[in-house]
């Protein structure tokens, strides 16, 4: 294999050579112009007799190139290890992240400058991307590991009981295998609709979506949730349409409810659609004790739970903020005078107002 040769060696012989080269094209410059205006008679020719060019003025015009072509070489170098040095400590640390050293960052170079500086800044950021991205997939497996094992260890227990006859295989057991079936379900949605969202290939089908209409239908399966926990459902809505897929949204509305049924106190839920001019907004508004300070920001993270709250998987916010953040828009949380709110907006254009 062919020796390379350095960097630095590359811009500090460059750079000699074109001084080098400067020096002998000034002096040859010199001497060719000085020629042409003695010919004009624009100058006096020099007495009869003396050399146009003698041995000392050749000695002087080389004396003055090897000068130059070392001055410049020293300049050459030290301005070569200025522009290389942090492009060396930036092929080290790419190295060690391609053999998995993911923690690997650039410490801070005081030869860098301008664009090199923010090279390495924007590589910091990179590195500390693809760090964070490698432990939320750790994460991720671990949690939908954790998630999946508590009913697939549930649906085996059960119906290993009734292949040895230890369950009757009866409408109750099949009921209660229907349930963890449709959990496990609701899960998978779940996860396909995040990893989507935060790839950014949550498709959506976009059609003129009346809201008010949209939660009073899903009003009589809200209240099926909703009366066994000891709720009640109220309905505040502003009428108005945006451009939104319908099935996303119901999605969402369903998993902001199913959020203050399992986390508020029994209450009145109450849903209300309101409009501005440029957003739309859905609010699930209950009487719960609300976020723990230090979490409201967390909350909307997939696998996000409270420490002091252990009901769900951590994922209906997530799926909430993917969807609200698929159309344009955004999900919140907020605290009324006796509740939690929490929103889902929307951006609108053009939207109807009825």
């Amino acid at each position: 294999m062919k020796q390379r040769i350095s960097l630095t060696r590359q811009l500090a012989l460059v750079m000699a050579a074109l001084a080098t080269m400067a020096i002998v094209a000034t002096s040859a410059t010199f001497y060719i112009v000085y020629a042409v205006l003695e010919r004009l008679h624009i100058l006096a020719p020099p007495p009869p007799g003396a050399d146009d060019f003698t041995g000392l003025d050749f000695g002087i015009l080389l004396a003055g190139c090897l000068f130059g072509a070392l001055l410049a070489l020293g300049i050459a170098l030290w301005v070569s290890r200025r522009i290389v040095h942090p492009l060396r400590a930036l092929g080290e640390a790419a190295r060690n992240i391609a053999g998995g050293d993911l923690a690997t960052r650039v410490e801070e170079i005081s030869d860098a400058h301008g664009e090199t500086a923010l090279l390495i800044a924007d590589f910091n950021a990179m590195a500390g991307r693809l760090q964070g991205m490698s432990e939320d997939l750790s994460t991720w497996n671990a949690q939908i590991a954790h998630e999946l094992r508590t009913p697939l260890t549930i649906l085996r227990g059960r119906l290993q009981g009734a292949q040895d006859g230890v369950f009757a295989l009866d409408a109750q057991l099949i009921a209660g295998l229907l349930q963890q079936v449709d959990g496990l379900t609701r899960l998978v949605e779940d996860l396909r609709s995040v990893s989507l969202a935060d790839s950014g290939r949550l498709d959506l089908m976009l059609t003129e979506v009346d809201l008010a209409a949209e939660v009073e239908a899903l009003a009589p399966i809200l209240i099926s949730m909703l009366t066994p926990a000891g709720f009640g459902l109220a309905l505040d809505l502003q009428p108005g349409s945006v451009q939104a897929d319908a099935g996303r949204l119901r999605q969402a509305i369903l998993a902001l409810v199913e959020n203050a049924r399992r986390h508020a106190d029994p209450c009145v839920i109450r849903i209300q659609t309101y409009f501005t001019d440029a957003t739309a907004s859905v609010s699930v508004i209950d009487e719960g004790p609300g976020l723990r300070a230090g979490f409201e920001n967390r909350a909307f993270d997939p696998f996000a739970r409270d420490t002091q709250r252990t009901q769900g998987t951590g994922l209906g916010l997530a799926v909430v903020r993917a969807i609200a953040r698929a159309h344009g828009g955004d999900a919140a949380y907020g605290r009324t005078g006796t509740g939690s709110i929490f929103r889902l907006t929307l951006p609108v254009a053009g939207r109807n107002r009825g």
